[in-house]
């Protein structure tokens, strides 16, 4: 069973995040997540009229074809259009974030694409540059169809590719497999400008500042730092959580010395 409450909470609760940390502002902004065939939306207005304070219960819960399940019509997010064009081409998209992150918005207002320079960047949204779609009516059909043909292009590039991008003048939308997915684009893409903003007004015309990356990483090797590493190579002597010498194993352990094991003789004495 769905858990309603949870779901608009973490809307709530993403929404201020948004907007404390200049995500977005109080011009507007709008999140949904997509929970089997409902979608559970922001309002309009949640900027200049809630700067951000939304309740749970303001959240609006529709269908995939935006009929409203709880909640008005008339109230749904005037950007909802292009929330569920994306749910309509990407079935393992989730949840989308439209936000006003300022320093991604510098690079829009330039019209130019946000290359991926950071370390968290190329990890998180791969190599391929933040781009932007042509300039639309916000709210329109149009930018609808121009986001989606936006990810559609990342994701012909690589299947997998995380999807972002930037409305000149506006703002970003991304787009994830739950919310967390969505926020943590969304500002991963904003550090890298910010990144390349300092970089330019601290360090623009100093001879020594060397900009190239040094090593690019590849799917494999950032794939490889979600796996657990040994710290010790086997054979390694050391006092373990007990106080006796043991012999490190692979992180196997000597069933004598088993925490388990060793309750269980306890218990066995104390039996006897």
């Amino acid at each position: 069973m769905t858990d309603t409450k949870n779901i608009r909470r973490s809307i709530c609760e993403i929404g201020r995040i948004l907007f404390d940390r200049e995500l977005t502002d109080s011009s507007g902004g709008n999140i949904s997540i997509r929970e089997g065939d409902k979608v559970y939306i922001s309002p309009r207005r949640t900027g200049p009229d809630k700067q951000w304070k939304l309740e749970e219960d303001d959240i609006i819960v529709t269908d995939m074809c935006k009929v409203p399940i709880l909640g008005e019509k008339d109230a749904i997010s005037r950007e909802s259009a292009t929330h569920y064009y994306i749910y309509h081409n990407f079935s393992d998209v989730r949840s989308v974030i439209h936000g006003h992150p300022i320093f991604i918005m510098s690079f829009g207002a330039a019209h130019m694409d946000l290359p991926s320079i950071s370390e968290g960047t190329r990890g998180i949204l791969g190599e391929q540059p933040i781009t932007n779609v042509p300039e639309v009516l916000p709210g329109s059909i149009e930018q609808a169809e121009e986001v989606v043909k936006n990810f559609q292009k990342r994701r012909n590039i690589d299947s997998e590719a995380p999807l972002i991008c930037s409305l000149p003048y506006h703002g970003t939308f991304a787009a994830g497999g739950n919310i967390n997915d969505a926020f943590l684009f969304t500002e991963v893409a904003n550090n890298c400008a910010k990144i390349l903003v300092y970089r330019q007004t601290m360090f623009s015309g100093d001879p020594k500042a060397d900009f190239s990356i040094h090593r690019r990483f590849s799917k494999e090797e950032i794939a490889s730092i979600e796996e657990s590493k040994d710290v010790c190579e086997t054979g390694f002597v050391y006092r373990d959580a007990f106080g006796k010498d043991t012999i490190y194993d692979n992180g196997k352990v000597d069933t004598n010395q088993n925490l388990i094991a060793k309750i269980t003789e306890e218990v066995i004495k104390k039996i006897k």
